[in-house]
């Protein structure tokens, strides 16, 4: 196996900017490797993480005005709340009895609610009723065959296990 297999370790350090997958084009140059080595080992040695408050509370006030400015606003916004004209009304009032303005009295009028709420509907169309009549069809022969491939398993092992 050669020495350049993809787990080994790359033999010079590669410099690249923030993102991962960085073109090599958008490469960071270091002016100073020492400060860089040092930089590294301080960060090395920080035993717990470090806030941004932490960090900034060591800036002049340039570098304050600075941060604040690339700080992002954010910006909370309250939903709307609409006020109710009335209280709320009580448990018992709600569980009470009330009347049902569309029970019908008779048979008579029962059948001429239901004949004016039929003319409500919104009937499908012949297209639409024979698309939803094929879709039912297919689904209940799938089904049917289903059932009748595990009738027939069942019955089949049942034949096997207690014989006939």
């Amino acid at each position: 196996m050669s020495d350049k297999s993809h787990d080994a370790e790359p033999e010079i350090e590669e410099t690249v900017s923030g993102e991962p997958d960085a073109p090599e084009d958008d490469a960071v140059e270091i002016d100073d490797p020492e400060a860089l080595a040092a930089a590294e080992e301080e960060v090395a040695e920080a035993d717990e993480d470090i806030t941004l408050g932490e960090l900034e509370k060591d800036f002049t006030p340039e570098e304050q005005e600075a941060a604040a400015a690339l700080a992002p606003v954010r910006r909370t916004v309250k939903a709307p709340v609409r006020k109710k004209d009335t209280a709320t009304r009580k448990r018992s009032d709600a569980l009470a009895e009330h009347e049902d303005p569309y029970r019908a009295s008779n048979p008579v009028e029962f059948a001429k609610q239901s004949g004016s709420e039929l003319r409500k509907v919104v009937w499908p169309t012949w297209p639409q009723t024979v698309t939803m009549f094929t879709a039912v069809l297919v689904f209940v022969l799938i089904m049917i065959a289903i059932v009748g491939l595990l009738d027939l398993f069942f019955g089949w092992s049942l034949l096997q296990l207690f014989g006939s």
